[in-house]
């Protein structure tokens, strides 16, 4: 039947890639609407979820099987996998961020946002916002440009240009003046991306992403 969910379906890269970018104009739109009506704290964690809202309503749209398109399952083994990766990744994350500060110098764009997340840290409601919004960072952007468009992107072209174009778009989703935060975030969304095409899991690489980003939030709070 038509209205059945479909389950090997493909996305076209062209629609995939539109719809990345309504989500990116979404965001930009509502981002600042949403800091002046519920605060910054809110903000963020909003603002994640908007990243994954266009890829979302497409798939529910075309009526894709969300769950088997992404690989997207709840078992113990890939959630201590995607920990276990997301350790490592702080190596490489402190080994990239070392080598790039030493190149471009200090990203004025990061030292902002450590010094917000740690005058937010100083309130227990300001910590559960932050908490809570780079948890949603690795289920939101992983679904959106692992599972989404890099998934969509590899149906037409080989797994090489589907994991370069996926990590560029999500380098340029982590713009930064001074760059330094871009490629970061294009050299970890290389790592990640790998991680996904290897397992194909989303659990995996979603597990790993929020696990890095709440490592570093704690040396952020804890070294600052």
């Amino acid at each position: 039947m038509a209205s059945e969910i479909k389950e090997t379906q493909t996305i076209p890269p062209s629609e995939a890639v539109l719809a990345v970018i309504a989500s990116f104009l979404l965001l930009l739109f509502l981002g600042a609407i949403f800091v002046m009506l519920v605060g910054v704290g809110f903000a963020m964690v909003l603002g994640e979820l908007l990243i994954a809202v266009v890829p979302f309503g497409y798939m529910l749209s075309k009526k894709i099987n969300v769950r088997k398109y992404i690989g997207f399952e709840m078992s113990l083994k890939s959630i201590i996998i995607g920990i276990a990766i997301g350790a490592l990744l702080l190596l490489f994350d402190i080994f990239v961020s070392n080598v790039l500060i030493a190149i471009f110098g200090q990203s004025e764009t990061v030292e902002e946002s450590n010094k917000l997340i740690i005058e937010m840290s100083s309130s227990l409601d300001g910590l559960i916002l932050i908490v809570t919004s780079l948890a949603l960072a690795g289920i939101c952007e992983e679904f959106t440009f692992r599972g989404f468009l890099q998934n969509a992107i590899s149906s037409k072209y080989s797994s090489g240009i589907a994991l370069l174009a996926s990590s560029l778009a999500f380098g340029f989703s982590h713009f930064d003046p001074q760059a330094v935060y871009m490629i970061s975030a294009f050299l970890l969304g290389l790592v990640l991306g790998y991680v996904y095409y290897r397992w194909h899991s989303y659990t995996i690489s979603a597990t790993a992403h929020a696990t890095l980003n709440l490592i570093v939030l704690a040396l952020t709070i804890l070294l600052p």
